[in-house]
Order: C-alpha cells, then structure tokens, then sequence
C-alpha cells in the first residue's frame, strides 16, 4: 500500500511547483486515496457471496494484469497457452477495474453463453472501434441501449432462410461463374478474384449494385477497410485502458490512426447508400435490401429512418464481404497443402455431376465429401479466431467462482476448434473426421459465435 513518505514526498513536489503547502497536501491525499480504492476494488469485486475469482495470473499492483495480456498477433494463441497454464477452460484477467473473462472450450462456452445469454450476451464499452474509429453504429458491435433491437430487426427479416434461398442464390450462382472464369483466365490473382465475387454478392443482395471489375470502387473501399480494421474488438490497450482515449493525439498515435479509419466507416456506410438513392429517383434501381427498405411506404415521410437504414446496409456490407473471402482463401491453402483432398474432392463431382455442368445448391446432399471439406474449412482456420467480446449484465457464478458485472468476455472460438480432446490431430486439414460412424462435431456450432447475438 501507499506508504506516508510518498504522500508527502508527491506534497512537496507540488509545492515546489507553487501551489500552497495545504493545498497540495489536500491534492496528494487524494490522488493516493483513489490510487488505494482502485487497488481495494481490483482486490474485492462487488463479491457479496465471497467467491473465489476464476483461475489466472496473479495481478500486480495498480496495473493488475496488464503484463499477461496476450498482444503482438495471434492473441488467441496466448489465451490458449494461459488456459493450459492454469489447467482451466475459464481464465480470469483484470487491468485496473476492467475484468477480462476468456473461454477456451465448447462446454464451457455452451454453457454461459448460450444456456446463460440473458446475462452473456451484452456487447462492452469498445472505445478503440466504437468511440475512436466511430463504429458504434455496427449492429454485430452494439450494446443493447446503443440500437441494437431495431438493426437486429432489419438485418433478420430480410436474411431469413427463406428469402436467401429465394431471393439470393440465383446472385450467388451469377458471381460463382463469373468467379470460375476470372480463375481460367489469370489464376495467378486468385486473392483478388476471391474478394470480388465476395464483395460483389454483398454489394447486389445489399444495394443492388452490379460489380463488373476488381477494380470497383466498391470493393477496393471494402478492401481497405479491412486491411486497416484486421485488429481484433477490445484488442487496443485503450479497450482496456479507456482513460488513454483522452491523451492528446500528439502522444497518442493510435488516435491518429484511428481518425483515419473512422473516415473509411464514414464511406462504407454513405457512398452506397447515396448511391441507391440516386438510382432510386432516376427509377433505374436494382431490387435490394437497402432500396427495399427506402421504399417501404410504412416508413417515416420526414426520413427520421434513413440512419438505421444506412447502418443496416453498411453492417451486411462490412461483415459478409470480409468473412467471405477469408474463410475461402483458407479452402484454396488447404487445397494446396494437401493434395489428396483436393483430388478425392474432384473424383466426387466428376462422379455425382459428371462434366457437363455446374454444381447447384439442390446437388449438396449428394456431395458429402464436399460437405466436409467445408465444415473442416471452417475448423481448420477460423475466421474470427476471437470472436466479438461479449460483456455481462450482471454477476454471475461459474463452477464456484465468481465472475463480476459488466466482465468482458472473449470466446477463443479458435482454441474450441483445435480441442485436442474433440478433435483428433487438430492442426490437421482432415475432412474424413465428419465422415466416420463416430463423426467429430460439427464446427458449426462454434464457428459462427454464441449467445443471442
């Protein structure tokens, strides 16, 4: 604790600055007192049951366990090895007054944030993404009094089942052949052949607009958002730190950097939408999401609804063209690594399709394999290793511990899928796993988050 030297020590400092001898006396005291409530709060949460607090580093004084954080890339690597540390599929972080809670397998993820998601479902503070980059008007980001409810509405009705299927796989055919021609002519520039047929799915469903080159100023926005937006939500220092979110940008370049990044959100957001509403008045529009939305008669006359409506659309836009093309560039790796999945894969549709066309969504439960070539895609490299940090409501207990309110909780969604306990010989690109009488699970099931969200 705080001994008395020091607080007259920091008093005689800030009479030598020229404040008076009280005065400063009365400051010192009260920077340290708030210095030892923080520790006494760090040492006992609101804990009215007197729980232990789940395993995990021991912090240090003040900055709690700011040193163990996992940083540098590949973070969920770290949490994994702290996990296997402490021999424990919950770890327990805590840096000032933040608790940081990371789940490192399915049992355990199953149980708080889906069997429990009235408490684990709720999105934390974020001020790197939400409050600097101004992101807080994502859906996938939202805490339930930031909007949440009516976007969630929206994006729903418009991606049920029914209407993907009816409405959205004839788009997906189009782009896939377009797609396998591109790879024909220059295989070379498959990366980019990838994110065009991705970006131009999103950008027909969403805006109805056509992209007919990887040059699309639509898709190179898409792609530069996500080259500058590949760090993980609540990754920053500052998610952890958020008093750092009011230094000055001249000692604080990550508020340079991220100004930057919040004029990229501002165009993903506004450059298409204007761009629906141009076609719209000149009656040249393309049925869309968006369009479909602008022209609802039941909507607003004064046009109060056009935020949410922009936001709906720049969330399906950010989030689908992304994911899309990384989940798979994994495919064609794996393909290139291991050949002998590649070739039965190929002996399959030769078998069930023949040569003389192209597969379609009604020939997929007749290509098993190709099933699980997916579904191991899927497991193999994970496309939000992280997840979205999820955040508690309330307190809460896990097996005898005790987990604070407003806990920040990370999935380590990747660790869940190279269980070595369910899945044998994880790091391998294996489909036969799904295939056998006693199949592996279903990475579904984990793959695309937890909980209600």
């Amino acid at each position: 604790m705080m001994h008395w030297h020091t607080v007259t020590a920091l008093a005689s400092h800030l009479q030598a600055m020229g404040f008076e001898t009280a005065t400063a006396l009365t400051c010192t005291t009260a920077f340290c007192l708030g210095i030892c409530w923080i520790w006494l709060r760090q040492q006992f949460p609101e804990n009215l049951k007197g729980l232990p607090l789940p395993p995990g580093p021991e912090p240090a004084f003040i900055v709690g366990n700011l040193k163990d954080l996992p940083t540098g890339g590949r973070e969920w690597d770290g949490y994994a090895a702290l996990a296997r540390k402490f021999k424990s599929d919950v770890i327990y972080l805590r840096v000032l007054r933040t608790s940081i809670l990371t789940i490192n397998s399915f049992d355990a993820a199953n149980e708080l944030l889906n069997r429990r998601g009235a408490v684990w479902s709720d999105r934390p503070r974020l001020p790197m993404i939400k409050e600097l980059m101004g992101w807080d008007w994502n859906l996938v980001l939202q805490s339930y009094n930031e909007g949440f409810f009516p976007h969630r509405r929206i994006v729903q009705q418009h991606f049920q089942p029914g209407v993907v299927a009816r409405e959205y796989r004839p788009v997906m055919l189009s782009e896939v052949t377009v797609l396998l021609q591109n790879l024909l002519d220059a295989p070379q520039h498959f990366s980019d052949h990838l994110k065009r047929m991705a970006a131009a799915i999103i950008m027909m469903v969403t805006y109805g607009h056509r992209v007919v080159s990887d040059n699309d100023p639509f898709v190179q926005l898409a792609e530069e958002v996500r080259r500058h937006s590949e760090e993980t939500p609540g990754a920053a220092l500052v998610d952890t730190l958020p008093i750092l979110k009011y230094l000055p940008s001249w000692i604080a370049p990550f508020k340079r950097t991220a100004l930057f990044k919040r004029g990229l959100s501002d165009q993903m957001r506004e450059a298409p939408f204007i761009a629906v509403k141009q076609q719209l008045a000149s009656g040249k529009a393309v049925r869309s999401m968006v369009g479909s939305l602008l022209e609802d008669e039941s909507r607003p006359t004064d046009g109060s609804d056009e935020e949410l409506i922009k936001n709906c659309g720049g969330v399906v836009y950010s989030a689908g063209a992304d994911t899309t093309a990384t989940a798979l560039t994994n495919f064609f790796l794996a393909m290139i690594l291991y050949p002998d999945v590649q070739r039965r894969a190929h002996q399959e549709l030769d078998t069930k399709i023949g040569r003389n066309r192209l597969p379609q969504f009604e020939d997929r439960n007749n290509l098993p394999y190709l099933g699980a070539i997916l579904k191991e895609t899927l497991r193999w490299k994970s496309v939000t290793p992280l997840g979205v940090p999820h955040c508690t409501t309330k307190a809460d207990e896990y097996n005898g511990s005790f987990i604070p309110a407003r806990t920040t909780v990370l999935a380590n969604i990747s660790a869940m899928l190279h269980e070595k306990e369910v899945y044998h010989d994880p790091d391998e690109f294996n489909p036969d796993r799904f295939l056998s009488q006693n199949p592996e699970p279903d990475p579904a099931r984990t793959a695309f988050g937890f909980g209600r969200r």
